[in-house]
């Protein structure tokens, strides 16, 4: 994955977490536009870009999608339940964090402290809560080609040690590089206490 990484808080409940289950058009979708715009829940709102974004998508997985009348359709389906999401689960297009050129100095550190603290498999647990512990749609997509997927379990379990852990303990409080990892660690961290928070999950992608 690359150094840039991508959350998003994603309600199991919701019936656009069914559809990604089973209906690989809207999957693909889901993994295509995750990196773009500020938030997947918000892609739609790039309306400079979205169209040849869109077109990219659309010709590199012109078999799932069949003709561009049924293309046309997935799009207009994936954006009407990225938007009754949206109006459901209040606050979801805010769920988000991302690690960028932090993710390493982070798990370094909360390794360390997890450690220190003599939690076991200290280093296996922190690479859980970077990278997930399942992926999305995994009946219909390959892992490599699909997100990272941190599961309710996952989500729990990480709130419970982010609980227990003070970001400004890891890193210093300035204007330089220590400053840029303790924000981010404190976004990501509040991300995984407002999904418990929620019963929600999180997705993981890169960019």
């Amino acid at each position: 994955m690359s150094i840039s990484i991508l959350y998003s808080a994603i309600p199991p409940n919701s019936t656009l977490y069914a559809r990604l289950q089973r209906e690989k058009a809207l999957s693909v979708l889901m993994v295509s536009l995750f990196p773009h715009g500020c938030g997947i829940f918000r892609v739609f709102e790039i309306e400079y870009e979205i169209d040849e974004i869109l077109a990219d998508v659309i010709e590199r997985h012109h078999e799932t999608f069949g003709s561009e009348l049924e293309a046309s359709q997935a799009i207009a389906e994936f954006r009407s339940e990225l938007r009754q999401t949206r109006q459901a689960y209040p606050g979801i297009e805010d769920r988000s964090a991302l690690l960028e050129s932090s993710s390493v100095e982070i798990e370094k550190r909360l390794v360390h402290e997890l450690s220190r603290r003599q939690i076991a498999n200290a280093d296996r647990i922190v690479k859980r809560l970077i990278f997930g512990d399942q992926t999305l749609a995994p009946t219909l997509l390959p892992a490599k080609e699909s997100l990272g997927l941190i599961s309710r379990e996952l989500v729990s379990g990480g709130a419970s040690i982010f609980r227990q852990i003070n970001p400004a303990t890891l890193f210093a409080r300035d204007e330089g590089w220590e400053g840029w990892c303790l924000n981010h660690l404190e976004r990501w961290r509040g991300l995984y206490l407002s999904a418990d928070e929620k019963n929600e999950e999180i997705l993981v992608g890169g960019s």
